[in-house]
């Protein structure tokens, strides 16, 4: 009976951990297939969705420094603009003016740094001043900003696992309890206090997940 507790609880630990533990405790567990064994890159490739984003905000740096360069060379500011939007892709593609780059900031939020680029040519036109130097420093700043995000994303790699891990004790519990001799099941599913007990269990689990992961993508805005 302790061996079946032991087991259950190593499995779910095993499923649970990131991918560095999962490995440690591959290697501990007698008869874990060889595909966990193996281990796992270092890193972890985020999803679609912030791949993209990460993206996106990566192609308005790069379009920063090409417009920046192009008007060092002598390019007026639209032939400047429509140049960088052609060599970036199509990620910030089909920008000639202002208006362009507002209705762009407008339509996609990891494209809002394109109203500080508008934002700067429209004052570089009523002042008269360098518009070279000053997106330079725009794309100087957002690149800031990218790595400060990027550590942000990295600093909260463990509070995300720690919620993912804490939602799923209560299963860890109920296995523990089921090779205890108890059951569990038949209490929750099979009368009115068990009912309201997973009820406002189930509801507490998800809520607080919510809530941490919440704060956590919070912190990496």
């Amino acid at each position: 009976m302790t061996f079946l507790v032991v087991c259950a609880l190593g499995a779910a630990l095993l499923w649970s951990s990131p991918p560095g533990g999962r490995h440690r405790l591959a290697l501990l567990l007698p008869g874990t297939p060889s595909v966990l064994r193996r281990r796992p890159p270092a890193w972890r490739l985020p999803s679609f969705t912030d791949r993209t984003s990460a993206e996106r905000r990566r192609a308005v740096i790069s379009l920063c420094r090409v417009m920046a360069a192009e008007l060092r060379a002598g390019q007026p500011p639209e032939p400047a603009l429509a140049t960088a939007s052609v060599e970036v892709g199509p990620l910030v593609g089909g920008l000639s003016d202002v208006a362009s780059l507002r209705r762009a900031a407008e339509r996609e939020e990891d494209l809002r740094a394109l109203a500080y680029l508008a934002a700067c040519w429209e004052v570089a036109s009523e002042t008269g001043a360098g518009l070279a130097d000053v997106v330079d420093e725009l794309a100087a700043g957002l690149t800031e900003r990218e790595e400060l995000r990027a550590e942000a994303v990295a600093r909260t790699a463990g509070p995300r696992t720690t919620a993912l891990v804490l939602s799923g004790l209560p299963l860890v519990g109920l296995v523990m309890s089921a090779g205890l001799g108890g059951s569990p099941l038949t209490f929750l599913f099979t009368t009115a206090w068990g009912l309201l007990c997973l009820s406002v269990g189930v509801a507490l689990d998800l809520i607080g997940a919510w809530w941490t992961l919440r704060m956590v993508r919070g912190a990496v805005r």
